[in-house]
């Protein structure tokens, strides 16, 4: 009989990153934030910050106010102690016109107990500002 493999915490914490993504943009569950984000994380975004869960739900709001129907495609993930970072793609319509766009992005997290403490992301901005201009 084989011992069921436990996840390593780098382990948890890549699945935790990529739940993130899975959730919140292409499932489009609000609450997500809440639930993921602790209420002292900060995550910095090119040169914004967001403070707490409910800055990062202002931010979320502003999005999906202009894009709609997000699926997120995971490329690269990695981890190692406390932090997982994930390359990724995601696809997605501008909502005024119906133009679908895509671009990519990396984002990089340190988890504690389950929640993200920070994080970090930088995603295409010029590339998305071309596909919006075209």
């Amino acid at each position: 009989m084989s011992t069921p493999k436990t996840q390593t915490t780098s382990e948890q914490n890549k699945q935790l990153l990529l739940r993130r993504f899975d959730g919140v943009w292409s499932q489009g569950r609000r609450e997500t934030i809440h639930e993921l984000f602790a209420p002292e994380a900060i995550l910095h975004d090119g040169q914004a910050s967001y403070r707490g869960p409910d800055e990062f739900c202002r931010f979320y709001d502003s999005l999906r106010s202009q894009f709609s129907d997000f699926r997120f495609q995971p490329i690269a993930s990695l981890a190692e102690g406390d932090l997982a970072c994930l390359h990724w793609s995601a696809a997605f319509r501008h909502t005024p016109t119906g133009k679908q766009m895509q671009i990519t992005g990396t984002s990089v997290v340190r988890a504690q107990d389950g929640r993200f403490v920070e994080a970090w992301q930088n995603w295409d901005q010029a590339d998305l500002a071309a596909q919006l201009a075209e």
